[in-house]
């Protein structure tokens, strides 16, 4: 008997170990870990899970709402281990659903939490990377503990994928990827979903209060990364001019040299893309918000557009969009940041509108030159912490391109340009109910000449969509330019649209043959702006006062500024400061005077005594100064009577006295092609109360050379003797 007893549990443990083996044989399905609770499908579209299991094994997905089936589908195990499983996704709405998953007729898991609604992809580097958290809105609301919709879902892409065991800073897979097994779907009820992209909060917030139903955003960004990295081999080989540049400046290697220790994920060719996005290959978003191109700013603009091309093409294949369609992009031009040189970023922006207007039907571009550069130190000044007017205008675009509801939807493009009458009249595509200026004067326009120095100019809207653009320091006027600066510029035109300001009219130059120069705008020459952004090195950028003085004090009345002293006393634009005790230029302050005739300005005597202007005083070193002549008078200075009246002062910057003395060499403008500081310097016998206004700089309209004053009877002391002499001496000495 208990032989048989033995060999009955023998019989019943081998059946039990033959049947969990069986199970295991059996149950081997399982969903990518892009798939979880609380995810969110695009609405009345295919919606795909996939996942891998044995091959051949039957997968089925069952789609609920309570116990109400609502739709299902079914497909079998390919032989390479992968399955997809898809169903048609329902409306959107805020119903919460549950998806099933069967293997070979076995439910085994469970999806809670499921909704449908717009889905978005928020792509780019640091700039959309941005934290929620970090920007100003999303900052105040973390401490105030505010908790987001529940309906909002987000994929937290990370910026790092683990692969095998390491994350994408060691290990780079030469291959595409199926899967992100770290990454993880929030709710905006969560505390984690602050790490989400602020662009992509505000845009995702309008699109929630616009279709009253929930909203998905796929989070993948990396901060510092290159369009190249966001590129699959296949696309990026696709194109040999774009894989020659790319191999020349390291971010292409071939699949046989790729080694995944020695790659870098920042830069190159399918660095982000293999891990990023063709894991999200199965969802089918509407379409991507783009953040990038600071890393590129270097790139040639073709080379990004062919870039830019490719992206667009591979992902609209990736995710499902076919006969010809284009998956919709929606980007920004780049924030105001200074690269090394005044042209190379309203360059950039320039191209990205070229950019646009190549697949008008499937793009869109913001501009934010006009959006404040507060930011945060620990992120440094090319990372504006303002995100909610970025995302904001994007959502607007996204109105337009995407959802029908509205004609402009992109950054203004010229229509056309005409010159008359001593003026420029450019009239605009793309600007809605019609152009609306921000704030009671026009700025941001400058126009040139011949000579191709531009100047500050004068503008009035004329019509709906044309803009009149005029300087009286520029007689014969031949092309306009309108926020062409790589500083936070004050230019203040937008297009409007129901009485309402919409996009800003975007940068422009109306005749790119006359570009020799560029125009930088100086806020203290209109006395109106008490703060100027400054661009310094980091973390030393910010708004710094736009006048200084010594001896007097300032203050902005109405339109121009009121300056009060005793004795000697001065007034200086902030054009540079002190750091570690060796004076540094501002990048976006006038370093070269050169170009420049004439600097004229207004001033107001309100006191009952005379006020001198002894000199205006130009700094190439902190110990060397000239003093260019006043109202073609031989001398520095000029008496400024008691009469309550304004009186012009027009200063020759081709006649520069050295130390003001007004013999010896007088020295033509590009002695000054190095500008360190510039003082303006009064006296009075007694306490002074004068208004300033106006400084207005006017191109040059004369030939410029070094000439000799033969006599020196302007010296009336000897040591005036014997500097005139100096100054000789030193002109000849410091001709450059």
């Amino acid at each position: 008997m208990k032989k048989i007893i033995s060999l009955l549990l023998a019989i019943i443990m081998v059946v039990g170990v033959s049947s969990t083996a069986f199970a295991a044989d059996e149950t081997t399905a399982g969903l990518y870990t892009v798939y979880a609770d609380s995810m969110l499908f695009q609405h009345s579209k295919e919606a795909i899970l996939a996942g891998t299991a044995k091959p051949g094994n039957e997968i089925k997905a069952e789609l609920y709402l309570g116990k109400k089936l609502i739709a299902s589908g079914e497909s079998t195990t390919g032989a390479d281990g992968k399955f997809t499983v898809s169903f048609m996704a329902p409306k959107g709405s805020y119903d919460e659903y549950i998806i099933i998953l069967y293997e070979n007729g076995k439910d085994i898991r469970v999806l809670k939490n499921i909704v449908f609604g717009e889905l978005w992809l928020a792509s780019g580097q640091s700039n959309m990377m941005y934290p929620l958290a970090q920007s100003l809105k999303g900052t105040q609301m973390w401490e105030n503990k505010v908790k987001l919709s529940k309906n909002l879902r987000v994929l937290m892409v990370p910026g790092y994928p683990v692969y095998k065991d390491e994350t994408a800073l060691t290990l780079l897979p030469r291959d595409a990827q199926d899967d992100i097994t770290d990454a993880v779907w929030v709710t905006g009820e969560d505390e984690y979903v602050y790490n989400m992209s602020a662009v992509a909060y505000f845009f995702a917030e309008q699109l929630m209060k616009k279709f009253n139903m929930p909203v998905g955003i796929l989070n993948s960004s990396l901060g510092g990364s290159s369009i190249a990295s966001w590129l699959s081999r296949e696309t990026c080989e696709s194109d040999k001019v774009l894989t020659d540049f790319l191999a020349e400046k390291g971010q292409y290697v071939t699949a046989e040299k790729w080694k995944e220790d020695k790659q870098d994920v920042y830069t190159s060719v399918t660095g982000n893309y293999n891990q990023k996005i063709h894991p999200l290959k199965n969802f089918r978003p509407t379409g991507m918000i783009w953040y990038q191109g600071e890393t590129d700013i270097s790139w040639k603009d073709e080379m990004y557009g062919r870039a830019f091309d490719l992206m667009q093409s591979s992902y609209s294949k990736l995710f499902g969009f076919e006969n010809g369609e284009q998956f919709p992009i929606i980007y920004t031009q780049l924030a105001p940041y200074y690269y090394g040189s005044d042209t190379i970023l309203p360059e950039r922006n320039f191209y990205y509108t070229d950019m646009q207007q190549k697949n008008a039907d499937s793009r869109a571009v913001i501009s934010i030159h006009d959006i404040p550069l507060t930011y945060f130190p620990e992120v440094g000044v090319i990372h504006p912490a303002s995100k909610e007017s970025v995302g904001h205008r994007m959502f607007f675009a996204a109105e337009g391109l995407v959802y029908g509801d509205r004609n402009t939807y992109t950054v203004s493009t010229i229509k056309s340009t005409e010159i008359r009458d001593g003026a420029i009249y450019v009239t605009f595509n793309n600007i809605g109910d019609g152009i609306k200026v921000y704030g009671e004067k026009i700025r941001g326009f400058a126009v040139c000449g011949e000579n191709g120095i531009y100047t500050e100019a004068e503008a009035e809207i004329v019509s709906a969509d044309t803009v009149k653009v005029w300087s009286d320091l520029v007689k014969d006027p031949k092309s306009a330019s309108y926020a062409y600066c790589a500083s936070n510029m004050r230019a203040n035109l937008y297009a409007t649209e129901k009485g309402f300001y919409a996009l800003p009219i975007g940068p422009f130059v109306t005749d790119k043959n006359y570009m020799t120069k560029t125009w930088i705008d100086l806020p203290w020459t209109d006395c109106e702006t008490e703060k100027t952004w400054f661009n310094l090195s980091d973390p030393y950028s910010g708004y710094y006062d736009s006048w200084t003085t010594e001896n007097a004090t300032l203050s902005y009345t109405n339109s121009y500024l009121n300056v009060k002293g005793d004795g000697d006393f001065s007034v200086s634009p902030t054009i540079s400061y002190l750091h570690d005790g060796q004076m540094r230029l501002c990048s976006n302050a006038l370093k070269d005077i050169s170009d420049y005739g004439t600097l004229t300005f207004s001033v107001r005597n309100n006191g009952e005594t005379e006020v001198v202007f002894d000199s205006l005083r130009l700094y190439r070193e902190t110990f060397m100064w000239y003093s260019p002549e006043v109202n073609e008078s031989h001398e520095s200075s000029v008496v400024i009577p008691a009469d309550g009246e304004w009186h012009e002062i027009s200063l020759d910057l081709n006649s520069l006295y050295l130390y003001a003395n007004e013999c010896g060499i007088i020295s033509p403008n590009n002695m000054i092609k190095y500008l360190l500081d510039m003082d303006f310097v009064f006296t009075s016998n007694g306490s002074a109360d004068i208004d300033i206004d106006n400084f207005r700089f006017a191109p040059e309209e004369k030939d410029s050379s070094f000439y000799f004053e033969t006599t020196f009877a302007d010296a009336d002391t000897f040591p005036e003797f014997i500097s005139a002499i100096f100054s000789v001496v030193l002109g000849v000495f410091f001709k450059y």
